[in-house]
């Protein structure tokens, strides 16, 4: 089944500046029973139109920047719950924080937004889309056939069980096959999860969502929460009141009451789990074996093909400007390339979806021996299955991927450098 596309312009909106807990909207902090023993903590910003937007915490807690955004969201009309789940639950921030939240004790905070009347919509970010899908499913559960929740909106999911090392297929949490509520996913353009995009969108369409999609250019995961971003991303963040206004009228006729789908999930025990330094050593690969093709021209225009380097160990390095870690390892595959100097061993960087113009504007500030290869339409990205950057792949003498790995990493470093060797001495 086709994406949805969605595109149109919007007029700006001002991005506020305030802490969280206050605001100028007549905001006010709201507890919840929960009948699991708990009160779930929110601030409800009252709209006066008939949408009322749940919006969660990304693992990294409550940002700052919700509050302007729900202020935004109430001068549309959107009444808005931002709901404090760390605070609820005394839950350390961090990757892997909202693993075990209760989907019952969710699920019971959709009810107390449906009982308002309005038609309610689930907001959430990254691996918490994850628990908005779970929330979702278990009131479906619990409220079977019953109006009232529109859908969700989804800033780029991440639905894997663990993100994926390169070259092997994802596993998808089982919550992504379970889920047939309309959905509308905002995908950032500055992220490796668009080259997989229509994969996504195919297994949430399997059980049955109605998903549209709108990608967002210049800005990259986390753009509205971080507390670094650029101009572009300040901009665009300004501008998400009217992009979610414009999303719930988009979503609103595929609004009807849906029963749960009979689907036993499987434990998920460890799915929210870190995935960021996943790949902090080299490990030996484990999907498939022969290298894939990888023909593409450097920013000179000069063409390299991996197949003409059989007989020599190669160090293939997927990329991006915009990717901080990627950028920090960058003086460490120099190092890699000038220790191996005069062996059997090449490194070939390959950047991902950028014009030659910038990355050409960008490779100034560094000195590298090593080609960057250009790779504008993510390509070989997705023949050679990377899901997150940087990823990297150390390929042996004979064409066979040996080690694999996403993540930066210390290319330089004595065990790196022995496994590299290792590999040289090979006949």
């Amino acid at each position: 089944m086709a994406i949805r596309s969605v595109s149109f312009l919007l007029l700006v909106l001002p991005l506020l500046s305030a802490p969280w807990c206050q605001a100028s909207s007549g905001a006010q902090s709201r507890d919840f029973p929960w009948s699991g023993g708990d009160e779930i903590s929110t601030v409800v910003y009252p709209g006066a139109g008939k949408q009322l937007l749940l919006m969660l915490p990304s693992e990294r807690g409550v940002s700052p920047r919700q509050a302007p955004l729900a202020e935004g969201f109430a001068r549309q009309g959107v009444e808005t719950w931002v709901v404090d789940l760390h605070g609820t639950l005394f839950l350390p921030p961090g990757t892997g924080s909202l693993r075990d939240v209760p989907a019952d004790m969710m699920a019971e905070l959709v009810q107390y937004a449906v009982a308002t009347g309005k038609q309610v919509y689930l907001m959430a970010t990254g691996r918490s889309a994850a628990l908005a899908l779970k929330a979702a499913r278990q009131w479906q559960m619990d409220h079977p056939r019953q109006a009232g929740l529109g859908g969700m909106i989804l800033f780029h999911p991440d639905l894997y069980r663990l993100t994926p090392q390169g070259g092997t297929a994802p596993e998808f949490l089982p919550v992504t096959d379970a889920t047939n509520l309309p959905i509308y996913l905002f995908q950032p353009m500055n992220a490796s999860a668009r080259w997989h995009l229509n994969e996504l969108v195919e297994r949430l369409q399997k059980g049955g969502s109605d998903v549209l999609v709108q990608r967002l250019q210049d800005v990259g995961n986390g753009f509205h929460l971080r507390p670094h971003y650029s101009d572009l991303e300040e901009e665009t963040s300004a501008r998400l009141p009217s992009l979610i206004k414009q999303a719930m009228r988009l979503l609103e006729p595929y609004a009807r009451p849906r029963e749960a789908i009979d689907l036993s999930l499987k434990s998920e025990a460890g799915a929210g789990g870190s995935t960021l330094g996943a790949g902090a050593e080299l490990r030996r690969f484990s999907g498939i074996s022969d290298a894939p093709p990888l023909r593409l021209t450097d920013l000179r225009g000069i063409e390299y093909d991996l197949a003409k380097y059989r007989g020599q160990v190669v160090l293939v390095n997927f990329w991006a400007t915009w990717c901080p870690p990627c950028v920090e390892e960058i003086p460490s595959l120099q190092r890699l390339a000038e220790r191996q100097a005069g062996k059997a061993f090449r490194v070939l960087t390959v950047d991902v979806g950028e014009d030659a113009a910038t990355v050409r504007a960008f490779m100034d500030q560094f000195k590298v021996d090593f080609p960057v290869l250009m790779d504008p339409d993510g390509t070989a990205v997705r023949q050679w299955r990377v899901y997150a950057f940087p990823t990297s792949f150390v390929i042996d003498r004979s064409g066979v991927v040996r080690y694999s790995l996403f993540g930066a990493l210390e290319w330089d470093a004595p065990e790196v450098v022995a496994r590299i060797e290792e590999l040289l001495r090979e006949q």
